[in-house]
């Protein structure tokens, strides 16, 4: 029995072991850096702000055989830092993890096949792509772009110009300000608590809000969802809400309702719904003939912008 227990306790500081041994961590640190790249097979990235303003810091952590598989590259040209992995045994084995600290107004550009990115407390300027990953962003001012093939957005608590697509995962908006261009391919987008210019797109999925502030000319659509806008405010530009076969709605919150207001629905399939009159009505054939849009305009107010609700199959809804 008690060879029996040594060699169970053998067999586990061996295995406790191995897998010490399967873990490294490289950390470098450079001086005068104002741009950054980091292109990566796979592998999640963290951004973070340096200790100091003239300091970045690039640590990887890494598992498995990655270190036998990949030599990591870091290069500083002048005041651009590229990280770049080199294969040394055809595919790679293992994982990377990446953690950028970095001075504000840094620009970095981003890579990776399969990894997600997240950057909080920052002034940047990213652009970033992964083929899977989510992006998580808090307290970011400055401006980003980003791209994922099938991963989430949550973006909160921040300040600028944005751009982000999502090929099929969904995204969350809040508490932010600025120009926000989000695109989702067959998720849902959720807004909360945002003052900004708004470009809400989806193809199949739902788009809604909560408190909005519209500071320019905003567009919120859903290919087959509904698009349901929730105001804090009266517009002072223009604002479309759109859906194909989805209800499309504002909800004004009791707040006053001016403006060129124009909606549309089938009459065969949906109904217009407003708390007010409309000075014309129209119906307009398909080229097909087999389907009739009513179309109802009213001005409101003395206000130019335009405010327009529109859907193919579903209601059109103005709310108060």
């Amino acid at each position: 029995m008690k060879t029996r227990l040594l060699t169970i306790l053998f067999l586990a500081v061996l295995s406790l072991l191995k897998t010490a041994s399967a873990q490294s961590e490289k950390t470098k640190t450079f001086k005068g850096i104002k741009s950054v790249r980091l292109n990566t097979g796979s592998g999640d990235c963290k951004i973070q702000k340096s200790a100091d303003a003239s300091t970045t810091t690039v640590s990887m952590e890494s598992t498995g055989d990655y270190d036998k598989t990949v030599e990591v590259i870091m290069e500083q040209e002048g005041d651009k830092l590229v990280i770049r992995e080199n294969h040394l045994e055809g595919n790679m084995h293992g994982s990377a993890t990446w953690t950028l600290s970095v001075p504000d107004g840094v620009d970095v550009r981003f890579k990776t096949g399969s990894g997600t990115l997240s950057a909080s407390n920052l002034n940047i300027s990213l652009d970033a792509t992964t083929g899977s990953g989510d992006f998580e962003f808090s307290k970011i001012t400055g401006v980003i772009n980003a791209t994922s093939g099938s991963g989430d957005l949550l973006l909160e608590d921040s300040n600028g110009e944005i751009k982000v697509t999502v090929g099929s995962g969904s995204a969350i908006v809040k508490n932010s300000q600025g120009a926000m261009r989000v695109t989702s391919g067959s998720g849902n987008i959720k807004i909360n608590d945002c003052q900004a210019t708004f470009i809400m797109t989806t193809g199949s999925s739902s788009v809604s809000s909560q408190n909005l502030t519209i500071n320019g000319t905003s567009k919120f659509t859903s290919g087959s969802g509904h698009t349901v806008v929730s105001l804090a405010a009266t517009p002072n530009a223009d604002i479309s809400v759109t859906s194909g076969s989805g209800d499309a709605e504002i909800n004004f919150n009791g707040h006053e309702i001016v403006g060129e207001v124009v909606m549309q629905a089938s009459k065969k399939h949906g109904k217009i719904v407003a708390p007010f009159n409309f000075d014309k009505t129209e119906e307009i054939e398909s080229d097909h003939g087999d389907n009739i849009t009513v179309k109802k305009t009213v001005v409101k107010g003395n206000a130019s912008h335009k405010i327009n609700v529109s859907t193919g199959s579903g209601d059109a809804i103005i709310s108060k």
